[in-house]
């Protein structure tokens, strides 16, 4: 059998490479990365439609409606009709609600034409599933028969969808429009004419039988090139060759747009090869509620597949899924010799996937070597920022790991966000200064390039942001019993002052603080009103020391 070679490319191509070695790897079939290109041999395509659709229902089957489905058996398992409550009644007829919606939704419907010798028809046993009906006369005792007939009914329907050939086809349906219809469409099963015949026959149709035919062929008289690889093309019409028409938001309709190609006659067309790869794109990607995630960690096979071997185990927020991705990043970066480690790694891409933003549903952000230190080196800290968001608005939250974040990617300071977030606290509508301490000491660490001058009177450079916040909590304390109220005041002022970087009206309003209280000015804030960065620093370090925040340890 042919040795297939590919090599990495940009980064949708290395997306569809991670895949298909991630499919490879699930089923322990040997692939022989060397730098920036791997090998496999063309028999491990064989049955690969199988190999392709086990690895989704490996990685999202718990996310899958198949799953919600059949998950209720331990509820049905578990029911005591002797403790049956009006919580249990509640409970019942949402589910039931909810099956029957599935059960009759087209993409079921079209799994059971494939289905070989059927036992049952579930669009019948679906009519026979009713919501139970209690009236305010009856008592739930009165209705208990009725819940055990339809829990019955249930444990029937899930009892048939558990059967392997039946779960493979329900899966493997969930997984199309759930996962694979977000990153490419029109073909192969997804093309409307095939909406109803065999998804793991039409898989191999399109994408396997080409790339075997093509790997057997001899290529000496071929005359075109591959827009991706450059491996050669006989015709430039399928099976031979494929468009990009079918990408997602990413390629382009030759027979339509053809003035985007020179002289008007475009050649983007791919060898089978590619075709295969890039139907692996969206296994390439880790997906989390609706968000999907590649890092193209592009300085050899095994960093990139690296980088996005991530796992779902524990992980409910898209959130730490991104913090898994760096982590990875940063462990391969302290896994390599200390040359490598030492130069700049340039064009890390964190490609980010929305299915809800139809329009532009790729985003990207790129990542040098220091960023991916700064972060690796405040994980603890970064980690604490996950869970904790902030209501804006009746619908609308933002959540700190995300903002915090998205400023490093910008290369920005906090100082703006740590003054809104010192705004919202001063309104009462945020009380997590603590958090806000964090990201000042994450601002501190990104700020270390520009503030390389030494502090003589600190040894260590982030220290004097702990000295000025304790100076504010000491200021915090004379203001004690009718004067604490003063204290609101005194923050709304220095606030403005740090929001417009006015030294002199921070200076005033800090000396009438502590003439109130007949009590010295620390002389350390002279010698850090002359840097803009070091007097925002201790500013709003005194502010959150101001507001109680060693009192919250």
């Amino acid at each position: 059998m042919t040795t297939i070679k590919l090599k990495m490319s940009d980064w949708l191509y290395n997306a569809g490479l991670v895949g298909l070695i991630k499919i490879l790897n699930q089923e322990e079939i040997s692939y022989n990365p060397k730098g920036k290109y791997f090998e496999f041999e063309a028999d491990a395509l064989v049955n690969f439609e199988e190999k392709y659709f086990k690895y989704f229902s490996r990685k999202y089957k718990r996310f899958t409606s198949w799953y919600k489905i059949v998950s209720f058996e331990d509820y049905i398992i578990n029911f005591d009709k002797n403790k049956v409550s009006d919580k249990n009644l509640e409970t019942i007829n949402n589910y039931i609600e909810n099956i029957k919606k599935k059960l009759t939704s087209n993409s079921y419907k079209s799994a059971y034409l494939l289905l070989k010798n059927p036992e049952i028809d579930l669009l019948e046993k679906e009519k026979k599933l009713k919501k139970i009906k209690k009236t305010k006369k009856q008592n739930i005792k009165d209705v208990v028969e009725e819940i055990c007939n339809q829990l019955n009914n249930l444990k029937l329907i899930i009892n048939y969808l558990k059967r392997d050939d039946v779960k493979r086809i329900i899966i493997a349906k969930n997984i199309i429009y759930n996962i694979i219809q977000q990153f490419w469409s029109d073909v192969s099963f997804l093309n409307r004419n095939n909406s109803k015949n065999d998804m793991f026959q039409e898989y191999k149709t399109y994408f396997i039988d080409g790339v075997l035919n093509y790997a057997e062929a001899e290529k000496k008289k071929y005359k075109y090139d591959c827009f991706t690889c450059d491996n050669k093309i006989s015709k430039l019409s399928k099976p031979k060759a494929y468009d990009l028409t079918w990408l997602s938001k990413i390629g382009v309709d030759m027979s339509r747009k053809s003035s985007h190609f020179w002289n008007f006659n475009g050649d983007s067309y791919i060898c089978p090869v590619c075709n295969l790869v890039y139907s692996c794109v969206p296994a390439g990607f880790t997906i989390l509620k609706g968000k999907g995630l590649f890092i193209n960690q592009n300085s050899s096979i095994e960093d990139l597949f690296s980088a996005n071997t991530l796992s779902l185990e524990g992980i409910d927020k898209f959130q730490k899924l991104e913090e898994q991705g760096y982590f990875n990043i940063v462990k391969n970066i302290e896994q390599g010799s200390v040359e490598n480690f030492n130069k700049e790694i340039e064009n890390i891409q964190v490609v980010k996937y929305d299915f809800q933003n139809v329009r532009r549903p790729y985003s990207f952000n790129l990542l040098s070597k220091s960023k991916l230190v700064l972060i690796y080196k405040n994980r603890k800290r970064l980690s604490k920022l996950i869970n904790v968001y902030i209501k804006i608005s009746k619908d609308y939250y933002i959540n700190l790991y995300s903002e915090v974040l998205e400023r490093l990617y910008n290369n920005k300071n906090q100082f703006s966000f740590i003054n809104y977030l010192l705004s919202l606290n001063l309104e009462g509508k945020f009380n997590g200064i603590g958090f806000i301490y964090l990201i000042l000491k994450i601002n501190h660490d990104f700020l270390q390039g520009g503030m390389r001058k030494k502090m003589t009177k600190y040894k260590n450079k982030g220290e004097y942001i702990d000295t000025f916040e304790r100076y504010g909590l000491e200021l915090r304390s004379g203001y004690s019993g009718s004067s604490k109220n003063k204290i609101s005041g005194i923050t709304y002022r220095l606030l403005n002052s740090l929001k417009i970087k006015n030294t002199s009206k921070f200076m005033e309003t800090l000396i009438n603080a502590y003439l109130y209280l007949n009590s010295p000015i620390p002389t350390d804030f002279i010698g850090m009103l002359k840097d803009e960065n070091k007097f925002q620093e201790i500013g709003y370090a005194f502010l959150i020391g101001l507001q109680g925040y060693e009192e919250e340890k």
